[in-house]
Parts: structure tokens; C-alpha cells; sequence
């Protein structure tokens, strides 16, 4: 099958790119340590050594976390804040290198100077993309909890079973996560064809993105399933190998930083191999 091919090459062709996959990961890393270094400082002059907070290293307990934040909460805060900004200009980090990575692997080349250059060259109209979908987003949120929280306050009088509101929520979750994973289709497919066609108004291209997309939806969905059932997998695999780990001692706390590292280098390796697959079944399917 076509989707599984390009599943694959798409991992293959991202092996290629090691040389970008490492650049990516030394900036993710920056960007990790710019939160982790002050939350280090903070953490050891205010909190020192609060039993609290070496009960949480060992496990979370939710009365210990709420004791813990009545203690330190102020001093905290400030730094949620900071790693909120901060997530958001990761988030316009991958924005900004979508452009960098998609041509790379539309191009077949690995030059870490035109990658650099296809980036800023593709980073408006990237841009422009990335706010016409987050604001899609918006209004399917809306469109759909909207009507959820209604019908719950409608059923609530007459039904008293939990069961009830479990399905009601359930149906909103999965009706929004896959409008929400169309909108990211309609957003890659959108930087593909707006590379491939050198076009510059992605509004335009969004619309012809989800024709595109319906019109061979099962191989476009069908793959996009597999890499997201490939990043459920490492999900999985990460938390079982840290809980059975632990934070318990200095040495495995380094253990588990190794491999925090070595599943976020698969976390990029799974993205940059999403867009090699798309690309790849962009080139199948016509």
C-alpha cells in the first residue's frame, strides 16, 4: 500500500537529515535549559530541601502537590508564566523551520546553510498559515464544547448517572480530536503545496489543501494514523521506563534526563519524519 511505503520512507528519509535532526535537538535543548536552569535557581534558594518536594521526586501525590503549592505557590507561579512564553516561541521555532525542513526533504538535500535560508524564505507565508489555523482551531473549540456543555446542562436535572456525562464528554473529545487532526493535515499538506507550487497566499492554499485531503482521505488519514500511533507507542514506552526508574537518587535522576534526551531526539525524529512521509505521498498519489 502506498501509505505504508511513504510511512516508511518517510523514517528513512529522515536519516538522511541527521545533520538537522541534531542542529533541531541543540536548540531544543537551549530552549529546555532556558526554563529549567532558572526553575533550578528558584528551586533551591526558596525551597531547598522541603520534604515535599523530594516526596514529589519519588512520586505525585496530590495532597503533597497541594501542600506544596500552598507553601511555594508564589514562588512558583512566576515560572509557569515564563515556560508558557517560552512554549510559545518554541512553537513559532517550528514554525519558522517547517519551511527549512520540508524543502530539505522536498529537495533531497542535507546544507544546514539552505536550510537555514529555505526557513526564513518560507516563514511569512508559514506564518500567516500557522494563524489561519490556529484561529480554525479556535472556532472548532467553540463549535463543539459549546454545544457539549449545553447539552449537559440540559441532561442535567433529569439523569443523575455518571455514565451519562462520561459518553457526552467522550463523544466531544473524539469529534474534536479529529477535526483538530484535519486542520494539522490541511496545515502540512498547505506547506507542502505551498512549496511545490512556490504559492504565496495561504489562505487560498488551505482551501485546496482540504479538497486535496477528502479526495484521498483513507491514504492521507490512514498514514497520519500510523505516526500517531508510532508516537503513542514511544509515549508509552517513556513513562514505563521512567516509572520503573524512578527519581529516587542523583544517579537516576541522571538517568532519567538521558533519556528525556533521547525521547525528545525521537519526538523530532518522528516530526521531521511526518513531513518526509507526507511528501513522499504527495509524490505517490499525485
Amino acid at each position: 500500500m502506498k501509505l505504508i511505503k511513504s510511512y516508511f520512507n518517510g523514517i528513512s528519509s529522515t536519516l538522511k537529515k541527521l545533520k538537522i535532526l541534531s542542529m533541531l535537538y541543540v536548540l531544543t535543548l537551549i530552549f529546555a535549559l532556558a526554563v529549567a536552569i532558572p526553575f533550578k535557581d528558584t528551586i533551591s534558594t526558596n525551597i531547598g530541601s522541603s520534604l515535599a518536594a523530594i516526596k514529589l521526586l519519588k512520586d505525585f501525590d496530590y495532597t503533597t502537590y497541594s501542600n506544596f503549592m500552598h507553601l511555594f505557590g508564589d514562588t512558583i507561579k512566576p515560572l509557569y508564566r515564563t515556560a508558557f512564553l517560552l512554549g510559545i516561541i518554541y512553537m513559532l521555532f517550528f514554525v519558522f523551520f517547517s519551511g527549512g525542513i520540508l524543502s530539505s526533504i522536498k529537495n533531497n538535500t542535507n546544507s544546514l546553510s539552505q536550510f537555514w535560508a529555505d526557513s526564513w524564505t518560507y516563514f511569512p507565508r508559514f506564518f500567516r498559515l500557522f494563524l489561519y489555523s490556529f484561529l480554525v482551531m479556535v472556532i472548532i473549540t467553540i463549535l463543539v464544547f459549546f454545544p457539549i456543555a449545553g447539552i449537559i446542562a440540559a441532561v442535567s436535572n433529569s439523569t443523575k448517572s455518571e455514565e451519562t456525562y462520561f459518553y457526552i464528554i467522550s463523544s466531544g473529545i473524539i469529534i474534536y480530536l479529529f477535526l483538530i487532526s484535519i486542520i494539522v493535515l490541511v496545515s502540512d499538506y498547505s506547506k507542502i503545496m505551498l512549496i511545490s507550487d512556490n504559492a504565496f497566499r495561504p489562505f487560498r492554499t488551505m482551501l485546496r489543501s482540504v479538497s486535496y485531503i477528502f479526495k484521498h482521505f483513507f491514504s492521507i488519514y490512514g498514514m497520519n494514523l500510523l505516526f500517531i500511533i508510532t508516537g503513542l507507542a514511544l509515549f508509552v514506552l517513556y513513562f514505563i521506563i521512567t516509572d520503573k526508574v524512578g527519581m529516587v537518587s542523583g544517579f537516576t535522576i541522571f538517568i532519567i534526563f538521558l533519556i528525556q534526551q533521547l525521547f525528545i531526539t525521537c519526538r523530532l525524529f518522528l516530526k521531521i519524519s511526518i513531513y518526509g512521509g507526507e511528501v513522499d505521498l504527495v509524490k505517490k498519489i499525485g
